[in-house]
């Protein structure tokens, strides 16, 4: 289930005791996603983890609403989200500069390239993708490949997020090139929502 913000999509993977999101979009509040949480029959206290693609704020802003949660970021992301680490795109700096920073998730751990993880019993493999960001992580839940902003659908095709968005779009498509023979068939993004057939569209991007 994707839930859109009106900025970016917080997803929303059914557990056996409850919910793990992957981001969870960029209003600090959490207002429209507390709500169709509820409306889906959960509370907050039933999230027990977070799987945040990136460091971008606009990604992660309402994690700190869910004590209870294991946050999990990519590779040296942590730095990031506690505003440690500068980004040098022009939205990274853009957001660090005129978003007020939220506030940073308690229980912030970070993950690693080819990990696996039990997610409430749920296997979620973890691809360390840079190049949007320099931590930026794809989740891969059975065929559904979560890809933040390092990857998006629309128009009938996969693409990259304008240059102005990332910190490297070189780095970015060389770190798809591992995905080729990765088992998905879908990818739900950071903006645009659920792309189908999505491996065959990444092959035709990377030729």
């Amino acid at each position: 289930m994707g839930l859109s913000d009106g900025q970016s999509y917080a997803w929303v993977m059914r557990t056996r005791n409850g919910a793990a999101l992957i981001d969870t979009g960029g209003d600090a509040s959490g207002e429209q996603l507390l709500a169709e949480l509820r409306q889906a029959g959960l509370k907050r206290e039933d999230v027990h983890t977070v799987l945040v693609t990136h460091g971008h704020q606009d990604h992660w802003s309402a994690a700190h609403l869910f004590p209870r949660a294991r946050v999990l970021v990519g590779p040296g992301e942590a730095e990031v989200v506690r505003g440690e680490r500068k980004l040098h795109s022009l939205a990274g700096q853009f957001l660090a500069r005129f978003m007020k920073a939220p506030a940073v998730p308690e229980r912030l751990e970070e993950v690693q390239e080819g990990q696996t993880l039990d997610v409430d019993g749920e296997q979620v493999r973890v691809y360390h993708v840079p190049g949007h960001t320099p931590g930026s992580v794809m989740y891969l839940w059975r065929d559904l490949l979560f890809t933040g902003d390092s990857l998006l659908g629309g128009g009938g095709e996969v693409v990259l997020a304008p240059v102005v968005f990332s910190e490297s779009t070189v780095q970015n498509l060389a770190s798809l090139k591992q995905l080729r023979d990765v088992p998905f068939t879908r990818i739900a993004d950071g903006h645009t929502g659920l792309t189908s057939n999505a491996r065959l569209k990444l092959r035709a991007l990377l030729k």
